[in-house]
């Protein structure tokens, strides 16, 4: 049925007529049901958190793992021991010791590859209903919120990050979030 837009109809014969309309939103299913949701959040999706956490949980450690050996000294898995510390407690894994303890840093991978996943999703639940361009900005603020988060709120239960505070910590967190947007976006293009 085509629509003459010569005749200024109010009518119901008018808005029959829009209901009929074969357009973009016909075929959403948007037009012609009374009860059309507005517009509806949506959740994440799955694959795009798990990739998302992996790079960027990947490149933080590296970062802080290279940075750590580099710039303080320290022993190369320093980092991976502090992360094993939450879930092993910290006696019989920090300090460090001088050689890698393979089961720690298996710990310390799982915790971290975890907490990556949840923080990503967390990220991928703010991001899913904003524009893809912001995801960036976006994440690289929410990185930098992880820092202070981690740093400062959750010393009270682990107190051995206390010591790790500074530039590198960061940094890393900043980049980590930068990529956490970045790639879930990158992966999820749905726009709202």
């Amino acid at each position: 049925m085509a629509v003459n837009r010569t005749i200024p109809w109010a009518g119901a014969e008018r808005r029959l007529e829009q209901r009929s309309w074969h357009g973009p939103e016909r075929r959403r299913g948007d037009v012609g049901s009374a009860a059309a949701p507005a517009a509806t959040s949506m959740l994440p999706r799955a694959g795009a958190v798990i990739a998302a956490a992996v790079v960027a949980g990947v490149v933080f450690a590296a970062m802080e793992m290279v940075l750590v050996a580099v710039v303080q000294g320290k022993p190369f898995w320093a980092p991976l021991h502090m992360i094993a510390a939450i879930g092993l407690g910290r006696e019989g894994v920090l300090p460090p010791p001088a050689a890698l303890d393979t089961g720690v840093a298996a710990v310390a991978v799982g915790v971290h590859l975890v907490l990556s996943l949840l923080y990503a999703a967390v990220l991928g639940a703010v991001l899913v209903n904003l524009r893809r361009s912001s995801a960036w900005w976006i994440g690289l603020l929410f990185g930098i919120a992880l820092y202070y988060v981690n740093f400062y709120g959750f010393t009270a239960q682990f107190p051995w990050f206390a010591e790790a505070r500074g530039w590198i910590g960061f940094v890393s967190h900043a980049v980590f979030g930068l990529l956490l947007g970045t790639v879930y976006r990158g992966i999820d293009k749905r726009e709202r």
